[in-house]
């Protein structure tokens, strides 16, 4: 395995640590299921999108690029788990709807 590899394992396990520890958080937490749990751990691709649009003005400077397109990416992100996990909790506390006396 050469440098280059060496160093996309390092990042991919930088990202995918917290990845997978959010995933357990969210369904040990918020009692989502695996399905659930994955799909709001998966925002962090649609997230990293929105960032990437954000920072498109800063393409003349590379470094403050990148930063903007990290710090955009963990706002969109924490912004849409912050959201389901708040629904997850309020579901599970809501009133019952049944129609039965």
């Amino acid at each position: 395995m050469g440098p280059s590899m060496l160093v996309v394992a390092l990042f991919a396990g930088l990202i995918l640590a917290p990845l997978a520890r959010e995933y357990g958080d969210l369904r040990r937490s918020f009692g989502l299921s695996r399905v659930a749990a994955f799909a709001t751990t998966s925002l962090v691709v649609p997230a990293f999108v929105v960032g990437l649009m954000l920072a498109l003005p800063l393409q003349s400077r590379p470094a403050l690029q990148w930063v903007a397109t990290v710090v955009g990416t963990l706002t969109v992100y924490s912004l849409a788990t912050r959201a389901i996990a708040a629904s997850a909790s309020a579901a599970g506390t809501a009133p019952s709807r049944s129609t039965r006396g």
